[in-house]
């Protein structure tokens, strides 16, 4: 007849097997002195074993990876040899099938009246996917530093191409710009008739070499935008906005000015005054018209970012030519001034993607072309979250499983 002890026993007994089952925790009891080990089903599941398999020290040792033998083989000993205070020891066991697992094995101890250790015990659990993870985040992140250091180097070349090209070249440039002055200065002393064409052409050197120069002066200026805006200070955009209306000193015949409160955003003030007044600008000088009306406004975006839009009422850019528009050197039709350096909106997505921004192209509601501006604002800045996207997809590479749910926990690889 079964005692109430020995119910409460076995009824602890079914837990306990129920609940490491169900955590995927195998367990182990090793006799010090014996060596004898007895280990639970879920540490023989783990390894792909029968539930009736015979398990040993020597079964451990031979299924230890060779990379982790004297490691784990030398911690195990550490602590048989003295008097631990705990046990912590990380390997890989061969599976059934030929592959290694991750173990994770943690042990305590029992010792006998003498204060002499006699048994172990511990947990097992199979940490594949885990490591697998990390390893996949630290190759992710090697990676990302590689690019980054790359794409540093470049940044490098580039700005020490366009110093040259914007130093090196204004010299040679600045003797053409005086023999073209000479030239026409000695027919005028010389007192001598020559054919219109000839003054036309001394005229178009002049403008052509002054093109040189605003190329020079771009290219420069792009090279040198930071790559990347790190401030965390709030910046108020109605003040930008009207610094940057009051600096750009608009026709008399244009109207310009903000027509929404917008919002605070956080970076730097800087940058956002530079697009603001490039896009101001640009407004007026690729204004088809002897009048116009550049109108700024915006708010506050579904995603939390700030949208800042500058509209005019122009005469608008295809949609196949707005990303055009952004390359650098390019320009589309004729602007209100001769001289152009083609590097205005490419320097203009730069400065916003540096800040953390995008900017894009759209018809304008007033008949034009609207530049579409957004900027991260503090609820819009991440909260050191981890993000979703990236884990499903290092899951899928790893598992092969988009959905983690989906995946049965003792497959691996």
């Amino acid at each position: 007849m079964t005692t109430d002890i020995e119910k409460q026993l076995i009824e602890t007994n079914l837990r306990f097997r129920i609940a490491t089952r169900t955590a995927k925790l195998g367990y182990w009891v090793f006799d010090v002195k014996s060596t004898h080990v007895e280990v639970s089903e879920e540490l023989l599941n783990q390894l792909g074993l029968p539930p009736d398999y015979t398990w040993t020290l020597q079964s451990w040792k031979d299924r230890l990876h060779p990379d982790d033998y004297e490691r784990a083989l030398t911690q195990l000993s550490t602590v048989t040899s003295g008097t631990p205070q705990d046990y912590f020891n990380v390997f890989r066991l061969q599976h059934s099938d030929g592959e290694y697992r991750w173990i994770e094995s943690i042990g305590d101890f029992i010792y006998d009246d003498d204060g002499d250790l006699v048994r172990m015990i511990g947990t097992h659990q199979d940490i594949t996917r885990r490591i697998e993870i990390e390893q996949a985040l630290d190759a992710a992140l090697e990676s990302s530093i590689e690019v980054n250091e790359s794409l540093q180097r470049s940044n490098q070349e580039l700005e020490q191409f366009a110093y040259v090209a914007s130093h090196d070249l204004r010299s040679p440039l600045r003797g053409l710009q005086n023999l073209a002055t000479w030239i026409r200065d000695d027919i005028e002393e010389a007192g001598m008739e020559v054919p219109e064409s000839v003054l036309e052409h001394c005229s178009t050197m002049g403008k052509q070499i002054e093109r040189m120069q605003a190329l020079l002066d771009g290219l420069l200026a792009y090279a040198r935008i930071d790559q990347s805006y790190t401030s965390t200070e709030p910046v108020d955009l109605n003040q930008i906005v009207s610094e940057a209306i009051a600096f750009v000193e608009a026709p008399e015949n244009f109207e310009v000015r903000l027509d929404s409160d917008l919002p605070t955003i956080i970076g730097n003030s800087s940058p956002v005054m530079r697009v603001m007044v490039n896009l101001i600008d640009n407004a007026i000088k690729h204004h088809p018209g002897p009048t116009g009306k550049i109108i700024v406004r915006g708010g506050l975006a579904e995603d939390g970012t700030a949208q800042v839009i500058v509209e005019d009422d122009g005469g608008g850019v295809a949609e196949e030519h707005r990303e055009r528009v952004f390359r650098m050197f390019e320009t589309l039709g004729k602007g209100r001034n001769s001289v152009k350096g083609g590097m205005g909106l490419a320097m203009v997505r730069k400065l916003v993607l540096s800040c953390g921004g995008t900017i894009r192209l759209e018809d304008a509601s007033i008949g034009g072309v609207a530049a579409v501006t957004h900027w991260p604002t503090d609820a819009s800045r991440p909260k050191n979250k981890k993000s979703p996207e990236l884990t499903h997809r290092l899951l899928e590479a790893i598992t092969g499983s988009p959905d983690p749910t989906g995946v049965d926990p003792n497959q691996s690889n």
